[in-house]
């Protein structure tokens, strides 16, 4: 026998211990029974339904009618939603990777333009080609590995006077000027060789050699002067010395050298003017470079 029928059962049985009522309490009570009945009806269902887990369970007082109260009904355990998916990041697309800047194309050829001209000499003398391998003075006889990475050279001669409007004037001096186009990136060996010669060789016979300072210039330069003796037009030693100098710039795989050569037996180079023209001999190249 189920739960539910003893319950039923035991009602029955307590309701024939029951003293009936009167004419009056049973008019009373016939409201009443409608709203019991369906008291009686969800309750019955709502045990029916709650049977499968506890069961059925009356408990009645001494002199009483009234069902104890229900357990409480369990409370669902509460799950904690699973966390959704982290949206996935946006990469933005990897940088290009730096450019590197290309080097000029090496010229093919040195023209006149790249030289100092005679605007630039403050005369009219014309400026002129002189082939020759003495590019420098002679360094105790110094040789340049770095003639090997030459791809280009030429050389002008340049007679030049200190200061413009000196017409009638014999020239002030002359310069081998020297332009040279090495390997890329062979330049500098050229000029590292050369400040090694000139330490190297302090005097020669009764030249004198010393590096001295330099406008900085270009890439990098130096320059450096070659002392000796004045001689007269004898031959004969005045007791005196000439000096001349050399101005050396380089502009990336190009040199160019200023050799003060002076004029006949003249006077010695003045560094200031020696300056000056380097100033217009690099002006020149980057004219052409560019």
């Amino acid at each position: 026998m189920s739960e539910l029928d003893r319950a039923f059962r035991a009602l029955s049985q307590r309701a024939d211990t029951v003293r009936l009522a009167g004419p009056s309490a049973l008019r009373a009570r016939a409201d009443r029974r409608t709203r019991v009945r369906v008291t009686a009806v969800t309750v019955a269902a709502a045990v029916a339904v709650g049977g499968a887990v506890v069961g059925t369970q009356w408990v009645f007082r001494a002199g009483g009618s009234s069902p104890a109260p229900l357990p409480p009904a369990a409370t669902p355990s509460w799950t904690p939603p699973a966390p959704s998916a982290s949206p996935t990041p946006r990469t933005s697309a990897p940088a290009p990777p730096p450019t590197t800047p290309s080097r000029p194309a090496a010229p093919k050829s040195i023209p006149n333009s790249a030289f100092l001209q005679v605007a630039d000499t403050n005369g009219r003398e014309p400026v002129v080609d002189t082939p020759s391998e003495e590019i420098v003075p002679a360094l105790c006889d110094a040789r340049f590995a770095s003639d090997r990475d030459v791809d280009l050279r030429r050389s002008r001669r340049v007679t030049y006077w200190n200061a413009p409007n000196r017409e009638g004037y014999v020239p002030d001096g002359t310069f081998r000027q020297t332009i040279s186009v090495y390997e890329a990136g062979r330049a500098s060996r050229f000029l590292d060789e050369l400040r090694a010669a000139v330490a190297d060789c302090p005097t020669d016979g009764d030249r004198r050699h010393r590096l001295v300072s330099a406008t900085e210039r270009g890439d990098e330069s130096l320059a450096f002067e070659v002392r000796y003796p004045t001689l007269d037009v004898e031959g004969r030693s005045t007791g005196g010395q000439d000096v001349r100098l050399v101005s050396v710039v380089r502009i990336g795989d190009v040199v160019t050298i200023l050799y003060e050569t002076g004029w006949e037996a003249g006077w010695s180079a003045e560094p200031a003017v020696v300056d000056g023209f380097t100033g217009k001999a690099v002006d020149r190249i980057r004219s052409w470079l560019d």
